[in-house]
């Protein structure tokens, strides 16, 4: 009698384990190039934004904002993101980082635009309550610093303050950019700074369209009064400039008996400046989605193209209409009808 002959699958299934478990620990320690924009439902702002002495929305009312899970993805999650989840973009790297930039560095610039939108909102909602806001313009404000460009080199830190480029006054971040307009690249640009010597700067060319750069980020660097009425907004780990809108809503209707709902859930996105102007966002698609998933029944977001993708991505399933200011807001909301 011959011996019986040990089954092999226990080899072969050990082998087709390893190649797997190899295939896996590559994919996820591998990056893809790429991000992935994930829709989140939207996220009620009476929870997040807390004004004393504010009125809370009625049942099944109120003012939402939206955002995207933000995704570095490694090879695993672009797959996952591109063929399982609905509504899913990929964008490449070089389209959400700035030259040199680090994921890292970008996540710190997201969360200071957040805390930007914040204070923002607050003062135009308060504003716009009649208010008086003491504001003091003091420059540009520099978020982010590219790694290897020139302002890195020149000893330029996130947080230093422009206030003027070739002489020319800066009140702004706009004021920096105007007056960076002039400039070819190759040449130097020389910063006053609010604290320490002045630094000359030479440009280098940006990617198309070509202008001149020093390899920064800037916003607005104001310091605000007293606000004549606390506020409180707490966002957690949720970065970035587009809850802007949102929030100053929520504290305008809250303070202000809630008379802007009457009945409607209302998600909304746009980044706010300190004068009430809306700007355009990213992620609309995806943020369009969280709104629907939420249960909104309107969407306000930024005029222009944020208006166009919106509408396509909604397809009819909710009332999306593009403002491009706080006061055009507060007009389209009380024009709404009554639910």
């Amino acid at each position: 009698m011959r011996p019986l002959r040990k089954p092999r699958w226990p080899i072969a299934l050990a082998v087709v384990f390893a190649i797997v478990a190899a295939g896996f620990t590559y994919g996820w320690e591998t990056q893809s190039g790429y991000y992935a924009f994930l829709p989140d439902p939207a996220h009620p702002l009476a929870k997040v934004v807390h004004a004393q002495g504010g009125k809370p929305p009625a049942k099944d009312t109120g003012f939402y904002f939206v955002d995207v899970n933000l995704l570095h993805a490694n090879l695993i999650q672009k797959f996952w993101a591109e063929h399982l989840v609905d509504g899913a973009s990929l964008v490449p790297d070089k389209e959400i980082l700035a030259p040199g930039q680090s994921n890292q560095q970008r996540v710190v610039e997201d969360m200071h635009a957040m805390t930007t939108s914040q204070e923002t909102a607050k003062v135009v909602a308060e504003r716009a309550l009649g208010k008086k806001v003491p504001i003091l313009r003091q420059g540009a404000l520099l978020v982010g610093i590219v790694s290897g460009d020139p302002a890195a080199k020149a000893g330029l830190r996130p947080g230093t303050i422009v206030t003027s480029v070739n002489g020319e006054p800066v009140h702004s971040a706009q004021d920096m950019i105007t007056d960076m307009h002039p400039v070819k690249p190759g040449q130097s640009v020389r910063l006053t700074l609010s604290k320490g010597s002045p630094v000359t700067v030479q440009t280098i060319a940006s990617p198309k369209p070509v202008h001149a750069i020093i390899g920064v980020s800037v916003g607005d660097a104001v310091r605000i009064g007293k606000l004549p009425v606390p506020v409180r907004i707490d966002t957690g780990s949720i970065g970035g400039p587009s809850a802007g809108l949102g929030f100053a809503l929520e504290i305008y209707d809250s303070l202000s008996g809630r008379q802007l709902l009457r009945g409607h859930k209302i998600a909304v996105t746009g980044e706010l400046d300190l004068a009430g102007g809306v700007h355009e966002i990213g992620g609309v698609q995806q943020k369009t989605i969280g709104a629907i998933d939420a249960g909104a029944d309107t969407f306000l977001v930024p005029a222009g193209a944020n208006l166009r993708d919106a509408r396509a991505a909604a397809n009819g399933r909710i009332n999306v209409i593009g403002v491009t200011s706080f006061a055009q807001a507060l007009q389209v909301i009380r024009g709404l009808a009554p639910r």
